[in-house]
């Protein structure tokens, strides 16, 4: 894995294909949850990049919103990413959902999130974590294994795998939820359904998921009831 990392970071240094948007792009890439700040000189190591070559993207940034520095001359992620996220909802009219997946948290007290595919991974777009202090914790943003978990295999049975006509994913459609027990992390269970809009387009995977030790069959049957009941809600054309 490192070696891999060292190769792309080498690549954008020294192949000439990578230009100075893709660079910026790379810098905007390294902010997380983990390194929501970071100083001029840290950005460097990460990337590789020199020290005046960061300097003139970050300040580009800067002047679009993208970044800002703080006051202990660190830089972190600026409001304009806040904006485009309003538009992506807006676009693909998924503000209503947000409410739904506080909504579903609040009545269960698990974690609930809505995740969408894209590029062959699942995204969270949303999530309301459970108010316990033992929780199924899962970032907002968070790029995930598309074959993983409830989630996953909804997104598949809706999305890649919908014109099967028999097998694994033929029967998740036939019962129109998934549970996840004891699969990639035998720490949790998770339960999905599928939201489709009135024209019958696959949008996204609603999702329950907690501690192993919190379930049960009749939980189970609760937290489905649940999820129906909340994407009744959900009116997407």
């Amino acid at each position: 894995m490192l070696y891999i990392m060292e190769y792309i970071v080498s690549s954008f240094n020294n192949n000439p294909k990578f230009n100075a948007i893709e660079k910026t792009l790379h810098i905007l890439s390294i902010f997380s949850m983990d390194n929501p700040s970071m100083s001029l000189v840290e950005i460097c190591a990460k990337t590789q990049f020199n020290q005046s070559t960061t300097y003139r993207i970050l300040q580009t940034l800067i002047q679009y919103g993208y970044i800002i520095r703080t006051s202990d001359k660190n830089y972190c992620i600026g409001t304009q990413p806040v904006y485009l996220s309003a538009v992506y909802e807006h676009e693909h009219h998924l503000t209503q959902i947000r409410p739904i997946v506080d909504s579903i948290r609040d009545e269960c007290n698990e974690t609930s999130s809505f995740q969408i595919e894209e590029n062959n991974s699942r995204i969270c777009i949303y999530r309301a974590h459970s108010k316990d202090r033992i929780r199924h914790h899962i970032e907002q943003g968070a790029r995930l294994e598309l074959n993983r978990g409830a989630a996953g295999r909804i997104i598949l049975a809706y999305g890649q795998r919908k014109n099967d006509h028999s097998g694994f994913f033929y029967e998740i459609r036939k019962k129109g939820f998934y549970i996840s027990i004891n699969e990639h992390n035998a720490s949790l269970f998770a339960i999905a359904i599928p939201v489709i809009t009135k024209n019958q387009q696959f949008v996204g995977a609603l999702t329950v998921s907690g501690p192993i030790d919190r379930w049960s069959e009749k939980k189970g049957e609760i937290l489905l009831k649940l999820l129906y009941n909340n994407r009744e809600q959900i009116e997407i054309v």
